[in-house]
């Protein structure tokens, strides 16, 4: 492929990428904007387990309720730890979210035409991860995780956006939506639950921007015959295919589809791809470092990829 349509398909794919993953984006600030208004702390605390083993769990499990694709994921996590949900619980809902929901877990049957084998595979590998990344981060706070200037007092955000919503009374007794604002109308809840929306859509389509041009970079210039070289050893084709779902940043939503037409490499690759996938990618990494903090950061990038490519390996060597 010559240089002019190389950067030709640079930019489509850019495009491309941020359009897809855009709705996803927009849909996780909005649920986010609607778990800061109307999720108080009082509800939270009275529900949520206290030990951390069924936090874990219940962040396993969270995605089956509240299924969203990595795309929108961190918006809707942010707004749970201020909300004073437990690390544990919303790192661990973070991780495996995307990919323990009926519609991916649907699109995994269906690209891999009904082998069991992958489905629970991917299930399993995606689990074992995001609870282990919830129990190592089970004993740490909020203000350990999330980075000072993501979570910006609510007043400042409003004004910054241009919009000057007038003076409320203070809550009334027993008010528990946790949203700072006086009940006068219903209007003025539906106007902040979309001026929180556009906030965080804004900040967080900066970093989903830097992603997708890296990701983009990466599927117009890099050459398939490098994939071919790796493709007939296990441990070097689970590597490339990982990398390759880092760098791809394919939406859970339609990995499965791209890991199966990798037709010449092991199904333990096949499975590292569409595990780790939707766990660590450019985009994520992009916006989990307009989230966290750089320590946190580099925990969600280095463990994900040093269990998936074990147990890979591991689940290659067994079955296959």
């Amino acid at each position: 492929m010559n240089e002019p349509a190389q950067v030709d398909l640079f930019f489509s794919l850019v495009l491309a990428l941020f359009w897809e993953a855009a709705p996803f984006l927009l849909l996780g600030s909005l649920v986010g904007a609607v778990v800061e208004c109307y999720l108080s702390r009082e509800l939270l605390a009275r529900h949520l387990p206290k030990g951390r083993v069924g936090a874990v769990f219940l962040g396993l499990g969270a995605g089956m309720i509240l299924p969203t694709c990595e795309c929108g994921v961190v918006p809707v996590v942010r707004r749970l730890l201020d909300k004073g949900v437990p690390p544990s619980t919303a790192l661990t809902y973070m991780l495996a979210a995307p990919v323990i929901n009926p519609v991916v877990l649907i699109s995994t049957y269906v690209a891999f035409q009904g082998r069991w084998s992958m489905l629970l595979g991917r299930v399993m590998l995606v689990a074992i991860t995001a609870g282990a990344v919830g129990f190592y981060f089970s004993r740490r706070s909020t203000g350990d995780i999330v980075r000072p200037s993501s979570l910006l007092p609510a007043q400042p955000r409003i004004q910054s956006l241009g919009v000057m919503l007038p003076a409320e009374p203070p809550h009334e007794a027993g008010c528990r939506c946790g949203c700072g604002h006086g009940h006068a109308t219903q209007q003025k809840g539906i106007v902040r639950i979309l001026v929180r929306t556009a906030e965080e859509f804004m900040h967080m389509s900066l970093y989903l921007l830097a992603g997708a041009l890296a990701a983009a970079a990466v599927k117009a210039f890099l050459p398939v015959s490098v994939l071919a070289v790796v493709q007939d050893n296990l441990l070097l084709s689970v590597a490339a295919l990982m990398g390759l779902a880092v760098l791809l940043s394919v939406c859970s939503e339609a990995d499965a589809f791209v890991a199966a037409s990798f037709l010449g490499f092991p199904p333990a690759a096949q499975l590292s791809f569409i595990a780790l996938g939707p766990m660590l990618d450019l985009k994520l990494l992009a916006m989990f470092g307009g989230a966290f903090r750089k320590r946190v950061v580099l925990v969600l990038a280095a463990l994900p990829t040093v269990l998936v490519f074990g147990l890979s390996l591991v689940w290659g060597w067994l079955w296959w």
